[in-house]
């Protein structure tokens, strides 16, 4: 679709909206055909309408508490926030209630919500690529990634780890968490849990030297690096730091070819 006919077709929707009314009002995309007109709740004489109810549901998905606009009592619950909210709003104007920091902090908390709608909104838009690009035509490349999996699970148990190489895994884990401030309990006090985990780690990567000792692969580095250096250069900078290292962040527990 070109940006001519693209924006074209939003403006013609907007006047077609201005003309309807009360239609547009009620296309919020709500299964239950509800007004954002519509009052849900009264407090001491101001009404709460559905849409701001709406509203304070998309602001906590974005700025504070993931919520589920599918989970009843979630949903219920933000409708409680904003019969708080307005309750205390009145109590504050009741009050007289006045601070004379609250501008600069309201001016400073809006440029790192901007920021932060952009972030999501790149995030979300790039989740929705992903997955017009594959919906079409996924379940080939999907059978091979599921059997894959399958094939290594049965196959990395029988590979054989001994306890000094539990420890030399470990004590390198430490080790990179340690460069980035992270302090990690001595092997000996280390739960069976973790351990088993630390096992299935060695066992995939056992496994998958074998294959590539035993294969030919090819990287082309030159078009690995370019896409590579096209993306998030914050990122690149992050990496960079500590380059060629498991993140001390990432638990132990994601082998590959680990069975569920």
């Amino acid at each position: 679709m070109s940006s001519r006919f693209k924006y074209g077709f939003y403006a013609a929707a907007l006047v077609a909206c201005f003309f309807a009314g009360w239609a547009c009002d009620k296309f919020a995309g709500n299964k239950a055909g509800i007004s954002n007109s519509q009052v849900v709740a009264t407090v001491d004489g101001k009404n709460i309408t559905f849409g701001e109810w709406m509203k304070q549901l998309d602001l906590l998905r974005v700025f504070d508490t993931p919520v589920d606009p599918e989970n009843t009592q979630q949903v219920k619950a933000v409708l409680e926030t904003l019969i708080n909210q307005e309750l205390i709003l009145q109590a504050a104007q009741k009050a007289n209630y006045s601070d004379p920091n609250f501008d600069e902090f309201l001016k400073n908390k809006l440029i790192q919500s901007d920021i932060r709608i952009k972030d999501q909104k790149d995030k979300l838009e790039q989740d929705l690529a992903a997955v017009k690009r594959i919906e079409g035509d996924y379940k080939d490349a999907y059978k091979k990634v599921l059997l894959a999996r399958g094939y290594a699970a049965n196959k990395v148990d029988s590979i054989s780890v001994s306890d000094d190489e539990l420890k030399k895994w470990y004590t390198q884990y430490s080790a990179q968490a340690a460069a980035s401030g992270q302090k990690m309990p001595a092997y000996s006090t280390i739960s069976a849990s973790i351990k088993k985990e630390i096992k299935q780690n060695i066992q995939a990567e056992k496994f998958l030297d074998q294959l590539q000792a035993g294969g030919q692969v090819t990287r082309n580095q030159d078009i690995i690096k370019k896409y590579l250096d096209s993306l998030s250069p914050s990122q690149q900078m992050l990496d960079g730091k500590g380059a060629g290292s498991m993140a001390p962040s990432a638990a132990p527990e994601a082998a590959a070819g680990k069975k569920k």
